[in-house]
């Protein structure tokens, strides 16, 4: 649900129905660096529970292995995979069910979050209780720290307002810099420090985390939007 002060200027760019509510896509991030292939928020399960499917309206029109397909890879080639925050639309499509079982659906690559945000889950504010997939890390044989992580060109930086411990990736390239915004910015429209969202623990906290966060950019920032269905990017200044 996004709570804007000008909603009619939302409706006009986005479909807003009767309750205030809008498609949301899952843009995961793919990154292929010094021999590693990592994957940032690769969204929800197809094995979800139906009611819960039913109260987001939760589509999956193409499955996570055609569209890495597409991109040139198999789900065995994944090295790495990195979770903002543990949000079943960010970090349950790691997983998949095979008969009698859940297993990972990247079964060569290390699963990392921040532990910050781990702790945090696992005991979550009963606000957003219902939306993290915790239970699924039972299927990991060992769940590694973004703490102790060290890739060249590629950073971390946490914010609290949506979710407690969340991250954002920022990615120095040769020629750009990319920051995947997770649930800080997932759409165009919260550029505008106006606008939030309904599902943010903390929605002056999180509004002020943007702000702050907009003013340090680098001239020509490539920002990923994760939850955007009219563009999956926009270059900030």
């Amino acid at each position: 649900m996004i709570k804007p002060l000008d909603r009619d200027g939302i409706a006009i760019k986005y479909k807003v129905d009767l309750k205030g509510y809008i498609k949301l896509a899952m843009n995961a991030l793919l990154i292929v660096r010094d021999g590693r292939v990592i994957l940032i928020d690769p969204g929800t399960a197809d094995f979800l529970p139906m009611k819960l499917r039913q109260e987001y309206g939760l589509v999956i029109p193409v499955p996570l292995e055609e569209t890495l397909l597409g991109a040139g890879f198999f789900p065995e080639q994944i090295t790495d995979v990195v979770f903002t925050h543990l949000h079943f639309d960010h970090a349950s499509g790691a997983f998949k069910r095979v008969p009698g079982n859940i297993v990972m659906r990247f079964p060569n690559a290390r699963y990392h979050v921040l532990r910050e945000h781990y702790k945090y889950a696992m005991d979550p504010d009963p606000f957003e209780a219902d939306s993290f997939c915790t239970g699924l890390l039972k299927y990991l044989d060992r769940i590694h720290w973004l703490e102790e992580w060290d890739i060249d060109g590629v950073t971390f930086r946490v914010f609290n307002g949506h979710t407690r411990g969340m991250v954002v990736a920022m990615i120095q390239t040769e020629k750009e810099k990319i920051c995947f915004m997770s649930d800080l910015i997932p759409m165009e429209i919260f550029l505008d420090p106006a606008i939030w969202c309904g599902y943010d623990l903390e929605p002056e906290l999180q509004r002020r985390e943007r702000r702050e966060f907009l003013k340090i950019l680098d001239p020509r920032t490539q920002l990923i939007l994760f939850h955007d269905t009219l563009k999956d990017s926009v270059i900030y200044k």
